[in-house]
């Protein structure tokens, strides 16, 4: 995967009103900027540094990152199916880079 390629994992049957928990991991170098190559030439920092949550185009979560989180971060919620829309995530570097994933909030039959 390349930078900025991301996924969500939300659970395969939701019925209106569950509490689910939403799992999204975003490929990214999360570089501190307190390391160096094998040749000692300073890496620079880059990182994820904002993650913004939407839910059928309301802002439901925002969250700021510092180059403390690790290579390829998870961010892991408990989100309430209340309705049927769109899940959107974007993260946001410290480049300018914007990454965004979506998925689809639907009720299964019951």
């Amino acid at each position: 995967m390349a930078i900025g390629e991301a996924r969500i994992r939300i659970p395969d049957r939701i019925t209106r009103g569950d509490l689910i928990t939403v799992n999204a991991i975003v490929m990214h170098p999360m570089d501190t900027g307190f390391f160096r190559t094998a040749e000692g030439k300073p890496i620079p920092a880059f990182f994820i540094r904002d993650v913004v949550v939407t839910y059928g185009g309301e802002q439901v979560a925002r969250f700021e990152w510092t180059s403390g989180v690790s290579k390829d971060p998870v961010v892991s919620f408990t989100l309430k199916a209340d309705k049927e829309a769109p899940l959107a995530i974007t993260w946001t570097d410290t480049k300018g880079g914007v990454y965004r994933q979506t998925a689809d909030i639907a009720f299964t039959a019951a």
